[in-house]
């Protein structure tokens, strides 16, 4: 619903705009209540009456729910911005209670607020100045990073415990995402505000961009650990060589694009866009192993593959670079 008032002006100069009676009842706002005003880049003002963020919570039935079900539920509400999340059923037993304990653990800042036969409550503490976006990031990027290191040398020399170890760190890029995501949902529902995150939600929406494609490459990464475990033969050295010489060449364009983004550096994610038009199809190399290697010709593909898709994840991160450095209102042109 939209409403709309005309400003009125006293005889000492003040501006004044009337409150729809129903809203302010709706939220409790009454004589004497402080009132919050937040500008932004936009040109609009942002309305907040006091204690609106203490109503923040939501109630979540377990009942009926499968575990995968439960745990989906708990994190659209966490991306959501609910800081208080209630999860209830006519008797939740110990079992049930160790799966939602589990569900906050994977998710950051998530934590027991009390549990009952009835209810378990979580709390999110996580406070948002405590997690600069950029460097959230640059955290995500560092994980992937030593991830694909690892993979490649899991795949390359079949080390199924390395492989594995690859796999159960995905987890730590799962939650930084999540986090990003949620910091997201905040300042869409106007629960945070653009001061406390130090940009625009204009701008916050290329940082949620670049952290869900760093996530794919992390994904991918996994994807090759899986893969690793079914390589047959150690691949000779000589296409061994040129598989880590791909796969640098891959993740430089992401390091490259993820630096573009981060400095707002127009001309770094051009020189990285500029690679975009000579995609390679299937090597002769990569050819060549597979026919001499038939037994692993499946696992090279997939590894093929990922190292590809990796590479695109690193354009589409140039190209947002390009569009976080467009300047928003007011802010001149470049």
């Amino acid at each position: 619903m939209t409403y709309r008032r005309r400003v009125q002006v006293t005889g000492g100069g003040t501006f004044l705009v009337t409150l729809p009676k129903e809203w302010a009842e709706r939220m409790g706002v009454g004589q004497g209540t402080e009132m919050v005003l937040i500008p932004n880049d936009s040109g609009a003002m942002m309305v907040v009456p006091e204690g609106a963020r203490d109503r923040n919570r939501c109630t979540l039935a377990m009942t009926g729910r499968e575990r995968v079900h439960l745990q989906r539920d708990i994190i659209a509400r966490y991306i959501a911005g609910y800081d208080v999340i209630e999860v209830v059923g006519e008797r939740i037993g110990p079992e049930g209670r160790r799966l939602v304990r589990d569900i906050a653990q994977s998710l950051v800042g998530v934590e027991v607020l009390g549990e009952t036969q009835g209810v378990v409550a979580l709390h999110c503490v996580a406070n948002v100045r405590d997690f600069p976006a950029p460097q959230t990031i640059r955290r995500i990027l560092e994980i992937a990073d030593a991830m694909w290191e690892d993979a490649l040398t899991a795949f390359l020399t079949r080390d199924e415990e390395l492989a594995r170890d690859v796999e159960e760190r995905d987890g730590d890029v799962d939650r930084l995402v999540l986090l990003v995501a949620r910091q997201f949902g905040l300042l869409l529902r106007d629960l945070i505000v653009e001061e406390e995150v130090g940009m625009s939600r204009f701008q916050f929406l290329h940082y949620h961009t670049v952290a869900d494609q760093l996530e794919r490459v992390a994904d991918h990464a996994v994807k090759v650990s899986h893969v690793a475990r079914t390589v047959t033969d150690v691949p000779p050295s000589r296409y061994a060589d040129r598989v880590r010489k791909m796969a640098v060449a891959s993740q430089n364009v992401v390091r490259e694009a993820v630096a573009a983004f981060i400095e707002r550096d127009v001309a770094r994610a051009n020189r990285v866009l500029s690679g975009k038009g000579t995609k390679e199809t299937v090597t002769d190399w990569m050819q060549e192993a597979i026919r001499d290697q038939r037994a692993n010709a499946l696992p090279l593909t997939l590894l093929h593959d990922s190292l590809h898709r990796c590479r695109e994840h690193g354009f589409n991160i140039a190209e947002t670079a390009l569009d976080a450095a467009v300047p928003t209102l007011g802010s001149g042109s470049i």
